[in-house]
Parts: structure tokens; C-alpha cells; sequence
């Protein structure tokens, strides 16, 4: 009897994906299956990430290697922080989150935290496809239990408030703002005006409700899925971060795969991308239309010039500790 290795897929709030490998080996070998644990968290399947996990998944299984995937979404299995705790220890197979989950692995990662790095949501695509950028950035993997596989995203983060109209840096004096919990990120809303305060996501709606801040900034998908713009009245598009979701799989489940295997979650990985990229384009479109809809007064023309003046003058607290070669690097592949 064939041995099947099967393959448990599942997203969470942020943009988390699990896999879970059943089965002790590869195909042709005889025995029972081994089941492994799985860790997922909160986004539904109909997200643009679930739509990713759905591609990569359908590769899987029309790829004939032994290995068989399924799908989890809704918080079935957990978060993401375990997600990357479960990889390290061999628990987890295989996962993408935000890339703020993976700092404490790789530092370096938090370079896409930096503020302004791209002009629009195409320039950090270029980055993030295959090619030598993703390939330095993975390189800081090496030496971690965990193995880069693709990197997808959440797209451009823009900010919201309740207060009023947001179109140059003035117009956040005295805002409190729920932002990243990165130092970056806080000191690059300080210096853009704004009074900066890190907010569990979960908590967050609640937070804008009772007025403990007075506005956000994440995606316009995320703003609607997370109906904030029930208690938001303005949405500027400041395009001031680009939120990537790097997946990687646990060491421990890559070297236990045949190559034939790899090649095929390596592909899986991309197909599932390139399945997260287009899901995310009419997710924000959408979006967008929805706040129009519902009477949400959005700021288009913005001082974006003015805002990162700002924004980029906290650089140094990434490039002194960490050096400028992958800022370098990104630079040059955008033509910055």
C-alpha cells in the first residue's frame, strides 16, 4: 500500500498558513500515518490569502507525488505566532504570516517596515518576486529552522481616522494613531505628527469605537473586512508601507521531502502568489468601493512627498544596526 503524506493548509488574521504533514515518508513506502499539528488563525476562505492557500492547494493535489493538501481557515487551529514557534520546533510544516512574526527569527526582515521604501504596490512586487532581492532576503534564513518558500503580501497600508480629513503631515497633530508594533513604526508616526499607540489587531475595532485612538492604518481590504470604516470617517492614501507575508516551511519538513516534493511546494508556493496577488487587486478595488458606499470621505491627493520626508528620516534605526545593503539592493531593483 502506498503511503500517502498528507498536507494540512490554513490562513489566520495574518495571512497565516499552516501545513500539516501526515504521513512518515515518502511515496512507495509501506506503514501507517503520522499526524502532525497544525496552527491557523483568523482570515476566512474567501480572503485573499485563502485564496492562495485554495491555489496552492489544488496544485498539491493535481501534482501526483504523494503528497495530498487540504484547506483550514476561520481560526480552526491557532495563530500566528505559534505558527512560527511550531515551525521552528518541527510541529508546524508550513506557514505565511506577516513578516512581523518572523523578526525575532530574521531581523533583517523588518527592512519592508521601513516607510516609503516603495512608490506603489508594483515596485514592491518586483522585490518580492523571484529574483535577487527575495534571494539575499532568504539567505538570512540559513542559519534559522525555518526555510524561505515565497513571499505574498496584504498590500499598500493607508490611513483612517474619525477626526478629520488627513492630506499632509499637519493634519495628524494631536491623532492618536494604532499603528505597527515596531519601533520603526513608531517613530515614523511620531515624526509625521501623530501620537502612536500599538494595539493588539484584535482589539482594534473596539479601540477606534471607544475612542483609545483615533485612527489606523492597514489595507483598504483590511479596513473593510474588519468593518472599520463603521467608525472611521476619513481614509487617506498614503501608500506608506507595503505589507509582504513571507512563507516559509520548517526545516525539518524540507529535509524530509523527496526533491520531486520540494519542486512541487516550491511551485505550489508561487502558483498560490500569484493566486494571493490577483485575489488582493479585487479585494482592494472592492474595497475601495465599499467606503465610497457607505459614505467614508476618501483623500486621494495626498502630500505623499511631505509625509515620507518624515517617514524615511527613521531609517537609521534600521540601517545603523543592520547596515544599508538590502535597502541598497531594493533601491536598485525599483530604481529609487
Amino acid at each position: 500500500m502506498r503511503n500517502i503524506r498528507r498536507v494540512m493548509f490554513a490562513v489566520s488574521g495574518a495571512g497565516v498558513l499552516a501545513v500539516s504533514a501526515c504521513g512518515g515518508g515518502s511515496t512507495g513506502t509501506d506503514g501507517g500515518t503520522t499526524e502532525i499539528s497544525i496552527f491557523a488563525g483568523s482570515l476566512p476562505q474567501a480572503s485573499p490569502q485563502g485564496a492562495g492557500v485554495d491555489a496552492m492547494v489544488d496544485h498539491i493535489n493535481e501534482a501526483g507525488v504523494g503528497l495530498e493538501a487540504v484547506g483550514f481557515f476561520d481560526t480552526a487551529l491557532g495563530d500566528a505566532s505559534t505558527m512560527v514557534q511550531g515551525m521552528q520546533e518541527g510541529t508546524i510544516d508550513v506557514g505565511v504570516s506577516g513578516n512581523a512574526y518572523y523578526s525575532s527569527l530574521v531581523p533583517e526582515i523588518q527592512v519592508f517596515e521601513l516607510p516609503f521604501l516603495f512608490d506603489d504596490v508594483e515596485a514592491a512586487r518586483s522585490v518580492t518576486a523571484e529574483g535577487p532581492v527575495r534571494d539575499a532576503m532568504f539567505a538570512y534564513f540559513d542559519d534559522t529552522d525555518v526555510v524561505g518558500l515565497s513571499i505574498w503580501e496584504g498590500g499598500m497600508r493607508q490611513l483612517s481616522n474619525d477626526v478629520r480629513p488627513v492630506s499632509s503631515p499637519d493634519d495628524l497633530a494631536g491623532v492618536k494613531l494604532r499603528t505597527l508594533p515596531s519601533p520603526i513604526q513608531q517613530e515614523a508616526w511620531s515624526a509625521m505628527g501623530a501620537l502612536p499607540q500599538a494595539i493588539d489587531a484584535a482589539e482594534l475595532y473596539t479601540a477606534l469605537q471607544q475612542g483609545t485612538v483615533d485612527g489606523q492604518e492597514n489595507p483598504l481590504a483590511e479596513i473593510v473586512f474588519r468593518d472599520m470604516y463603521e467608525v472611521q470617517d476619513y481614509v487617506s492614501l498614503t501608500s506608506h508601507v507595503y505589507t509582504p507575508h513571507t512563507m516559509g516551511v520548517s526545516r525539518q519538513t524540507w529535509d524530509s521531502l523527496t526533491d520531486e516534493q520540494k519542486d512541487v511546494l516550491q511551485e505550489a508556493a508561487e502558483v498560490g502568489r500569484e493566486a494571493n496577488l490577483a485575489a488582493n487587486d479585487e479585494a482592494e478595488a472592492s474595497a475601495m468601493q465599499t467606503l465610497l458606499d457607505e459614505g467614508v470621505e476618501v483623500e486621494e491627493d495626498v502630500d505623499r512627498d511631505a509625509f515620507a520626508e518624515l517617514g524615511t528620516s527613521v531609517w537609521p534605526l534600521f540601517t545603523d544596526q543592520y547596515g544599508t545593503e538590502l535597502v541598497d539592493q531594493i533601491e536598485q531593483a525599483t530604481g529609487g
